[in-house]
């Protein structure tokens, strides 16, 4: 078998699909290629949805970055391989490439392997941030949404790690959680909206009575507070060395 030179195969794999399509291995490249599609038509549909969210550039370009450097990775250990010989049980391969590929949409991944509900938590949770943060102008939300992004693409590949024992129930594990602490889903709706009143209505008013060195002084002030306040209670509620030992 001709090897094929792995200098080539670097350079078309700055597209993605395209270096596998060179080693013969049509349907991988389709995959990879309809990802980084995939990021791009979703990145367009966010900037529409935000046009003024300014964390959108890094994080379109995070996930680019990575489904490059999946399909890099890939495109390298297929290299030796010819597409008639037979790789350590292809079809799992590509099911799991499918899997972690759609990932990069959180739960899609789920949702392919038959996992609806779970599928469903993880798109609910980060189109629910991505929305709030976006129409609020909460940038303090932007945090989780890595979060779980991460989470989603991780789980999905461990799901096909564990296969061979049978997938796990297809159970909402955080929907039944706060089915059953309705009180959390309270306090967090409270705090986020006390949030919205001090960024939205609070913040602006005083912004516009204030000189704006002196508003920058009590904001960081304020936050400055808010840390050494919670440092004070963690200090309180530590248990005493003596107590730790018994």
């Amino acid at each position: 078998m001709k090897t094929k030179s792995k200098l080539i195969t670097f350079i078309l794999s700055f597209l993605p699909g395209l270096s596998h399509l060179y080693l013969g291995f049509p349907y991988r490249a389709l995959i990879f290629f309809t990802v980084f599609v995939g990021v791009c038509m979703g990145g367009a549909f966010i900037g529409g949805m935000a046009p003024g969210w300014g964390l959108l550039g890094p994080l379109l370009f995070f996930g680019l970055v990575i489904v490059w450097f999946v399909a890099l990775v890939d495109a390298f250990a297929m290299i030796d391989h010819s597409p008639e010989e037979s790789y350590v049980n292809p079809l799992l391969s590509n099911r799991k490439i499918i899997a972690v590929a759609l990932s990069v949409v959180p739960g899609a991944g789920h949702m392919y392997l038959g996992l609806l509900k779970q599928g469903a938590q993880f798109m609910t949770a980060f189109f629910f941030f991505l929305c709030l943060s976006s129409w609020l102008n909460l940038e303090i939300l932007v945090f989780v949404l890595p979060v779980i992004w991460f989470y989603s693409i991780f789980d999905a590949y461990h799901l096909l790690e564990e296969e061979s024992e049978g997938l796990r129930p297809d159970e909402s594990p955080l929907f039944a959680w706060l089915s059953r602490h309705p009180s959390w889903m309270g306090w967090s709706l409270i705090i986020l909206g006390v949030i919205v009143i001090l960024q939205r209505i609070i913040t602006p008013v005083i912004q516009s009575m204030l000189n704006p060195d002196l508003f920058n002084y009590i904001d960081t002030g304020i936050v400055a507070l808010i840390l050494i306040i919670g440092g004070v209670l963690l200090l309180k509620g530590s248990p005493k060395p003596a107590e730790a030992e018994k």
